[in-house]
């Protein structure tokens, strides 16, 4: 599956935790290809009406997630837009809406989305309930919530360790424990699977899922 990947010079970090270049080195390029890829294939083969991305970071996944939508939103708590909206002009994309804000309250309407994105998010949100509360808030009855969120693993963290100055307890704390048993709690699971398929319910890397309300 080819997936839009913008060239590097077309992105700028936006904050501390926006790992953009991490999709350019070796070999964690690779996990970070497969977040992507795995999104995508969840989203299938429909477009939708409206799509938004939560955390969306540099807008390096923006480009691929405008080919699953009619209009593309997305957010971040930073405000450091300019080079996202660059980023879309190379890729003559107009119908859209960037705003700087939290995923744990969002200026939204109720029930405006048929589906949201969320890729290596929730780890980092310091509610996590009330982040979810507001996703269901501004999803609509029928539409869709697809995430990918990293487990607690010795392998992952041990790439990790490679590329950040900080230790992964620090970067996640114990929020990658409990994330999924969250989701579980308050979505129903349309689809759930692993990376590394059959040895991920044992050793979890990357979890993903496909949530209704």
């Amino acid at each position: 599956m080819k997936i839009i990947i913008p060239d590097k010079s077309l992105l700028a970090k936006t904050g501390d935790v926006d790992y953009f270049d991490w999709n350019y080195k070796f070999p964690i390029k690779y996990i970070q290809l497969y977040r992507f890829k795995r999104i995508a294939r969840l989203l299938g083969g429909k477009r939708y009406k409206n799509l938004l991305e939560a955390g969306t970071g540099s807008g390096v996944f923006l480009p691929e997630l405008s080919r699953h939508c009619e209009k593309l939103y997305a957010f971040d708590i930073h405000n450091n837009f300019d080079p996202i909206r660059n980023l879309l002009k190379q890729y003559n994309l107009n119908n859209y809406d960037l705003r700087s804000q939290s995923l744990e309250k969002t200026s939204y309407e109720d029930k405006t989305f048929d589906a949201i994105v969320a890729v290596s998010v929730l780890e980092f949100v310091d509610n996590l309930d009330q982040a979810i509360a507001e996703i269901k808030r501004i999803l609509k009855d029928d539409g869709v919530f697809i995430t990918i969120c990293p487990m607690k693993s010795r392998f992952l963290d041990f790439i990790v360790s490679l590329y950040s100055t900080k230790k992964p307890e620090e970067e996640f704390g114990e929020s990658r424990i409990f994330v999924g048993k969250s989701l579980e709690q308050h979505f129903k699971v349309v689809k759930k699977g692993y990376m590394i398929p059959l040895i991920g319910r044992f050793f979890p890397v990357y979890t993903h899922y496909k949530l209704m309300k």
